[in-house]
C-alpha cells in the first residue's frame, strides 16, 4: 500500500493509486490524495529552489517544475536529511537526468557551485583557529583545513546570472571556498597556479611551502622567482584566514 501511494505521489500523471490487490487496504479520498500530491511536490520544489536560486532563475518556472518532477520520478534518495537533498539532486543530474535542448551546457557545474555553499555550511568538520602571534615561514609544512575546498570548473560559474549566460567556456575557473572563524562560507577566486599549489599542499603535507613552490615550478615550467614573489603574502593570508596551519 505504501509503495502504491509513493509511486502515485512521485508521478501522479502516469501512475494511479491502485490498491485493489492489497488485502485490507482502505482507499484514500481523491481530495486528500490531491493534497498529498501537492504537499510532497511543493516541499521538494521549495527546497531545491532555495538551494539553487541561480539555476532556477535561468531555467524558468516551467522547466524547473518539469526538472523537479523528473527528479521525483527517477531518483531514490538515500538520506532522510533535508539539507543533504542538494547532493541527491547532483547525483540525479549526473546519472538520471535527460537534458533538453534548451538546457544550458553548464547546468551541472552551476548546480554543484550552488550546492557547495550549503554543503560546507553544514559540514561537521571543525576549521582551524590559528595563533595570530605566529609568523608563517616558507620553510614550514602546512595542512589544508577540512573546511577549505579548492574547486575547478570548466565554466565561469561564479559569474553566471540571468544577465550573463556564456555560450562557450573561455578558461578554467578556479576557486577556494572555506568556512571562516565565524562559520560563514567565503569564496576566493584563485589563479590556476594558486589552485594547483593548494591541491599539492593538501596532497603532500610532508613538503614545506617552499618545496611545494619548487615542485610546482618544475611541473608547470613557471619561473620559481615569479612564484616566490607572491609566496609570503599568500602564505600570510591563508594562515590568517585559517585556511592552513603548520603541521605539528
Amino acid at each position: 500500500m505504501q509503495r502504491a501511494f509513493s509511486s502515485h505521489i512521485r508521478d501522479p500523471e502516469h501512475i494511479q493509486y491502485d490498491i485493489t490487490n492489497v488485502a485490507g487496504a482502505l482507499p484514500i479520498e481523491e481530495r486528500r490524495l490531491k493534497l498529498y500530491e501537492s504537499l510532497f511536490f511543493n516541499n521538494v520544489y521549495e527546497i531545491f529552489t532555495n538551494q539553487f536560486p541561480v539555476l532556477f532563475s535561468l531555467l524558468g518556472e516551467a522547466r524547473w517544475e518539469s526538472l523537479i518532477r523528473e527528479y521525483m520520478v527517477k531518483h531514490r534518495a538515500t538520506t532522510p536529511l533535508f539539507h543533504e537533498l542538494g547532493q541527491e539532486f547532483l547525483l540525479f543530474l549526473q546519472s538520471e537526468y535527460e537534458p533538453q535542448s534548451s538546457d544550458p551546457p553548464f547546468l551541472f557545474e552551476l548546480a554543484h557551485y550552488e550546492w557547495v555553499e550549503v554543503a560546507l555550511a553544514v559540514a561537521p568538520e571543525i576549521g582551524f583557529f590559528n595563533n595570530p602571534q605566529f609568523k608563517p615561514s616558507l620553510d614550514t609544512c602546512y595542512e589544508l583545513s577540512p573546511v577549505a575546498w579548492p574547486l575547478s570548473y570548466e565554466w565561469p560559474v561564479n559569474q553566471i546570472s540571468v544577465d550573463f549566460i556564456p555560450e562557450v567556456p573561455t578558461e578554467v575557473t578556479t576557486l577556494l571556498v572555506y568556512r571562516d572563524s565565524e562559520d560563514k562560507v567565503q569564496f576566493i577566486t584563485l589563479s590556476p597556479s594558486l589552485y594547483h599549489l593548494i591541491v599539492r599542499l593538501d596532497e603532500q603535507e610532508d613538503l614545506t611551502f617552499k618545496e611545494l613552490l619548487m615542485s610546482l615550478s618544475e611541473s608547470t615550467g613557471q619561473s620559481l622567482d615569479a612564484l616566490m614573489s607572491f609566496a609570503e603574502p599568500v602564505l600570510d593570508m591563508f594562515y590568517a584566514k585559517g585556511i592552513i596551519r603548520p603541521v605539528s
